[in-house]
């Protein structure tokens, strides 16, 4: 899997523009769905995305953001999730225990949170 897609659940998706921009940069599509019911139907098992970045602004103690990365990783396994948050990361790390996510971005990413997200997925995907 590096079909070099970037799938992102967010009702208002401009607001992780700036960090997209390093994932664009470096040949990456970017699809956006406005709601986790959408992704979901949209999403390809055979064909993942690489990355699935989930806007959890509204999320305090991640409970939904759980149950949304616990539904996309049902229907496609070998996709890596991310979250824009307001947790911290030792909250988030406690919410989302065991479910192998990558470090969140802030609730408002800049382009800098962007590269180092793509850094880490990077050190995981195939090499091409």
């Amino acid at each position: 899997m590096d079909n070099r897609l970037v799938l992102i659940v967010s009702p208002h998706p401009a607001r992780l523009e700036q960090a997209l921009r390093p994932f664009r940069g470096a040949g990456f599509a970017v699809r956006a769905e406005r709601s986790l019911e959408a992704a979901l139907s949209a999403l390809d098992p055979f064909a993942p995305p690489s990355l699935c970045v989930l806007d959890a602004r509204g999320d305090a103690d991640g409970a939904a953001l759980r149950r949304a990365a616990e539904a996309l990783l049902s229907r496609c396994a070998f996709t890596f999730i991310a979250a824009a948050t307001p947790m911290d990361g030792e909250a988030f790390h406690d919410a989302m225990e065991g479910l192998g996510m990558l470090p969140p971005l802030p609730a408002d990413p800049s382009e800098e949170d962007g590269r180092a997200l793509l850094e880490s997925l990077v050190k995981l995907l195939p090499q091409r």
